[in-house]
């Protein structure tokens, strides 16, 4: 599963490499190089498949990754312009069915310190979540509520370094956010 993961991540990157947000934090150099060809052509299909890998998978540490990025391609779609993502659609079920989960874990309080950190920074953008969470997903709603007026900063660059290589997307923002803020 972990080779599916590394395959997805490259596809991201992949994929982004014609974004202007990638751009800039290559230094100006263009188009990501992997070792593996494009697998998917669009981030839809990439979101898909994450969620295809999360309902296959019975690695708990798997399933968590996975959440984590569909959750950020949720955030990340609609807060920021494609123009800086790469992403032009992704499918509302997929994104719906990823909240539902998430809303299932924090009912059970199964979030890491690390999952719980991106929640509560992505809860500054409460509209990216409220549009599918007001509908049922009472936990998720609540979690967002408690946390989108608090400051949220960039994790410290400890607890970046080392921890977001082939992470895709997800793990190239978090990363630049720490190296650009911090």
């Amino acid at each position: 599963m972990t080779n599916r993961l590394n395959e997805l991540s490259d596809n991201e990157l992949q994929l982004s490499a014609s974004s202007v947000f990638n751009y800039v934090h290559a230094g100006g150099v263009s188009g990501e190089k992997t070792n593996t060809p494009a697998l998917l052509g669009d981030y839809k299909a990439i979101h898909n498949a994450y969620l295809n890998l999360y309902k296959s998978s019975d690695d708990e540490a798997v399933k968590t990754e996975v959440l984590k990025r569909l959750v950020f391609l949720n955030w990340y779609y609609i807060a920021e312009p494609n123009l800086l993502t790469g992403i032009t659609e992704l499918d509302e079920d997929t994104m719906y069915d990823a909240y539902e989960t998430l809303n299932g874990l924090l009912q059970a309080d199964k979030l890491d310190d690390e999952f719980k950190w991106m929640l509560g920074f992505y809860s500054k953008w409460d509209y990216t979540i409220f549009q599918f969470s007001e509908d049922g997903l009472d936990e998720l709603t609540a979690f967002v509520k408690q946390n989108r007026w608090m400051a949220k900063e960039p994790p410290a660059k400890e607890l970046i370094e080392g921890k977001m290589d082939n992470r895709g997307q997800m793990g190239k923002y978090l990363k630049a956010l720490s190296d650009t803020i911090l």
